[in-house]
């Protein structure tokens, strides 16, 4: 989720659980750790496009959650709440990370829980990236103590937290509506697919991109769960066993990405105009690519990764 979403969890979980008992300095307390396995962001500042790959990795890992709560707790304890036990402290800081995790788990981008012992990188799926209704419930209590309810402050957060489970459960609900009328579409056409799958598409959980591969085609569908409808989005070509396709998809960025990408599309630009064959390849993925926000797929490019294939057949990642 969006540093905004994460920061209102840590408020609420302070607010509803911990304030009268720890005191206001869980607030802050919450509200970093709720941001601290983003730590692995810090990846961008290498200005590379392949930093993307290890973004919920060394930060989202249960092997390095605990050392990372530790430091924060120390820093706390040293420099802001001397007056809080360590262990106070570090409860709070594991919980914050822990409850990070578990909102960066329910998008399509998934984590990597176990880095750097195993490079699974299991996603829920259903609730998009930058969900609006999350946030909003998450805002509310605030919005309402600003306005004169600061007493109540604690009933409201708590009830902005069972809100969020209920939506959650809503959300895993319409993706499996959605998983169950994608594979009706499948059959209706006549169509055994290779792949198949739902993802989220932003401002609720009424609207679904269904993606279904056979063979080099890929079929997108906005899929609407709670009306039944489903509506063609068009269709994709990938060229995975084109020979310079395959030689991009087997460098070591191309592997990365294979593991990376749920519903990977490779093409080949246009011919060169020097000796008419085309000579980059470019690999996008379908989870990505928002039919609402992007209904032509030509805004994806920060999740694209080119190639280019030089002599002897030699690869150089752009």
């Amino acid at each position: 989720m969006d540093p905004v979403t994460h920061t209102l969890a840590g408020v609420a979980l302070s607010h509803a659980l911990f304030r009268d008992r720890v005191g206001p300095k869980a607030t802050l307390t919450l509200a970093l750790a709720s941001n601290l396995p983003d730590l692995d962001a810090l990846v961008h500042v290498t200005g590379s496009p392949a930093a993307i790959l290890f973004r919920r990795t060394f930060g989202h890992s249960v092997f390095t959650i605990p050392l990372l709560a530790a430091g924060l707790a120390w820093l706390l304890k040293r420099y802001y709440a001397k007056n809080l036990r360590f262990g106070t402290l570090y409860g709070l800081c594991l919980l914050g990370a822990i409850v990070h995790v578990f909102f960066d788990l329910i998008n399509s981008f998934g984590v990597v829980p176990l880095w750097p012992v195993s490079a699974w990188r299991p996603e829920l799926s259903i609730v998009f990236i930058v969900d609006l209704f999350l946030t909003g419930i998450l805002a509310a209590p605030l919005v309402r103590a600003a306005i004169g309810l600061k007493r109540r402050l604690m009933g409201l957060s708590q009830a902005a937290l069972t809100a969020c489970l209920f939506y959650f459960m809503l959300c895993g609900s319409a993706r499996s509506m959605a998983l169950v009328q994608l594979s009706e579409e499948s059959g209706r056409i006549g169509v055994r697919p290779d792949f198949l799958s739902v993802f989220p598409e932003p401002f609720g959980p009424h609207r679904w991109r269904g993606v279904l591969r056979a063979g080099d085609i890929y079929r997108l569908y906005l899929i609407k769960p709670f009306s039944g409808t489903r509506e063609s989005a068009g269709e994709r070509e990938t060229t995975p066993d084109h020979p310079l396709v395959r030689l991009a998809r087997e460098s070591a960025r191309g592997k990365r990405l294979e593991w990376f990408f749920k519903a990977p599309v490779w093409t080949l630009e246009a011919a060169s105009a020097v000796d008419g064959s085309p000579r980059e390849v470019r690999a996008s993925d379908l989870r990505f690519s928002s039919i609402l926000l992007d209904p032509n797929g030509d805004r994806t490019r920060h999740f694209e990764f080119r190639f280019r294939v030089g002599p002897g057949d030699s690869v150089f990642p752009l």
